[in-house]
């Protein structure tokens, strides 16, 4: 008997791209769902993603698990209501994207994040179980790459011959020790493969089948209308909010080349080099992002459109 998952990861608010996948899945006759975390930010649909989340739960058998984006607004809320030390997000190229997303969010939204685990093991009789997670077992910021040491290490450690992960937005899979390793890529904002949504779908077989039980990955790569994703980051302002950190996400969805990690820490290193202090997040100057955005190559998306 062969069963199928779909398996879904990093929506970041990208409700197009998120309904494109679902509607492929459902389409294949996928009535089982895997949604490895990072739901929302970077884009402007959040409401409509959680919506559409929340009417999936409705309509499937849907699993979900929290990335490090649920957890980093989970924490923001307890900042503002005093539970916790830290910075409150302002309207900047540092952390305008994320307040933008937090005032699209309820309460009933962010209690929804606490629920969530960080990781569960998935069991079906007749079939092996997997590991899945956002980052890694232990933490959701954790990036497990293909070719990671600390992947194989990973894989040494669980209990279970498969493990199944997002965060990185690379897709693929890799073996070690004859454990199994899938990373469905980024649905929302994908690395290497502009307007298309990554996801995958899990081909399970049990004792029946010629191989036996066992799991197989099916790597999808969906189109879907990425210019109404960019132009509504600029109709619903988003870019206004978000600046060069937004500037790099429209970069991305229209190339699929990557430089969050660059664009913020060379952006935090010319204010300190400038200043000659350390600079605290998320008071980061625009000049400093623009000067590191400019050095990076990413085009001036704040100023004008693709």
């Amino acid at each position: 008997m062969t069963k199928q998952i779909g398996v879904i990861a990093d929506i970041h608010s990208n409700y197009t791209a998120f309904k494109a996948a679902v509607e492929y899945m459902t389409g294949r006759g996928i009535r089982e769902f895997l949604l490895l975390g990072d739901f929302v930010s970077d884009t402007t649909d959040t409401a409509e993603t959680m919506q559409y989340i929340y009417e999936l739960q409705e309509r499937y058998d849907v699993r979900l698990l929290r990335g490090n984006r649920e957890e980093y607004f989970i924490g923001q809320r307890k900042v503002r209501r005093g539970e916790a030390e830290g910075p409150e997000w302002i309207f900047n190229s540092a952390s305008g994207n994320l307040l933008y997303t937090y005032e699209l969010l309820t309460d009933r939204d962010i209690d929804f994040f606490e629920s969530l685990p960080i990781t569960f093991k998935y069991e079906c009789e007749g079939y092996p179980s997997i590991t899945c997670c956002h980052g890694s077992p232990a933490s959701d910021r954790e990036l497990l790459q293909l070719n990671g040491e600390n992947t194989k290490e990973w894989l040494r450690r669980i209990d279970t011959d498969y493990l199944l992960a997002a965060h990185t937005h690379n897709q693929g899979e890799a073996e070690s020790g004859g454990k199994h390793y899938f990373n469905t890529g980024a649905s929302g904002i994908a690395i290497g493969a502009p307007g298309l949504a990554q996801c995958l779908i899990l081909h399970g077989s049990d004792a029946s089948e010629p191989g036996g039980p066992g799991w197989s990955a099916e790597f999808l790569n969906i189109p879907y209308d990425v210019d109404h994703v960019v132009n509504a980051i600029y109709e619903k302002g988003l870019m206004d909010k978000g600046k060069w950190f937004v500037a790099n996400n429209v970069y991305i969805l229209k190339t699929g080349r990557d430089y969050t990690p660059e664009l913020v820490t060379n952006a935090k290193a010319l204010q300190e080099k400038d200043k000659g202090h350390p600079a605290e997040w998320p008071f980061i100057g625009e000049e400093y992002f623009a000067e590191a955005a400019e050095a990076l190559g990413i085009p001036d998306y704040v100023s004008r459109r693709p």
